[in-house]
């Protein structure tokens, strides 16, 4: 259990072009979309295409992590209810499960 909380977020992007990601996340992950000038930073360092810009993810505040792809996803759950699943995008298990999840996407 994390600051008294029991549930167990997860996060999808899928389509995944190029990432940058931190080990740890010690203030969590913020999720949001590039800036202009961040995404302008990460074009010349990276030799990304234009078009990149509206699926670039932003992970942190300070912006050194960054993953390029598909709309981010998430699911909330909690970890009592999980049962024999190891993750909330168990492709192998039914959907909708059968137990209460949160869902949403970001942006």
């Amino acid at each position: 259990m994390i600051d008294r909380t029991t549930t167990h977020i997860e996060i999808y992007i899928g389509h995944v072009e190029l990432m940058l990601l931190q080990p740890c996340y010690r203030n969590g992950i913020h999720i949001r979309r590039a800036s202009p000038g961040e995404f302008a930073v990460l074009k010349e360092r990276h030799g990304l295409e234009p078009s990149a810009a509206e699926y670039t993810w932003m992970l942190d505040p300070d912006g050194g992590s960054f993953v390029i792809g598909s709309i981010p996803n998430w699911r909330e759950a909690e970890y009592a209810l999980m049962t024999d699943r190891e993750s909330l995008y168990d492709w192998s298990k039914p959907r909708p499960p059968d137990f209460p999840v949160e869902t949403g996407n970001v942006g």
